[in-house]
């Protein structure tokens, strides 16, 4: 059953997408330096980090590559429903009070719930970047998010960066893809 709403924490944001397959090396790269910094900078007691690795966008986007929104939109509907409402805050349970969070009322999220989506950012008539989240073992979501995987890059060939589980994978490639949603299950 899918939600008319998602609300996620802020600082899930990105942190798991799609990129054009020309950003694979740029992308891996940020990943490993994002897993370096998250040893160097780990805190001593344990709890959380001294600093933070700032997750870099990759030169190439998918509004360079000409990915026509009205395309990815018919791919994922045909695959996920669509949520419009998609809110972004400071803590999961703000709504409406918190002031620097993200709210949208038209978004271009396809999925069931907050643990398992695609939400596309716009650039106009075309898709500016993809990111998604999947905390999720439920095998028919799993399925459901890689017939999605596999539309979005029929329409551009794309790859995965994933900053919680430090990988990145070509979709196109049935081993990585099938090893990466294995992880994504195993840690739901």
């Amino acid at each position: 059953m899918s939600e008319t709403s998602i609300h996620i924490h802020e600082d899930d944001w990105g942190m798991r997408s799609l990129h054009p397959v020309a950003a694979f090396f740029e992308v891996r790269a940020d990943v490993a330096r994002a897993g370096e910094a998250a040893a160097r900078n780990a805190a001593p007691d344990g709890l959380g980090w001294t600093d933070i690795h700032v997750v870099g966008a990759p030169r190439v986007r998918y509004a360079d590559a000409g990915l026509a929104l009205v395309a990815v939109d018919a791919a994922l509907a045909a695959v996920m429903p669509r949520i419009r409402r998609f809110a972004a805050t400071a803590t999961a349970g703000f709504h409406g009070e918190d002031p620097l969070g993200a709210f949208e009322t038209d978004a271009h999220a396809y999925g069931f719930d907050s643990s398992c989506f695609i939400k596309l950012e716009t650039d106009g008539p075309l898709v500016g970047s993809i990111w998604f989240e999947a905390r999720t073992n439920e095998a028919a979501h799993l399925a459901a998010l890689k017939q999605a995987f596999v539309a979005i890059d029929a329409l551009a060939e794309s790859v995965v960066a994933d900053y919680w589980l430090d990988g990145v994978g070509r979709i196109r490639d049935p081993a990585f893809l099938d090893r990466y949603l294995a992880a994504l299950a195993a840690n739901a």
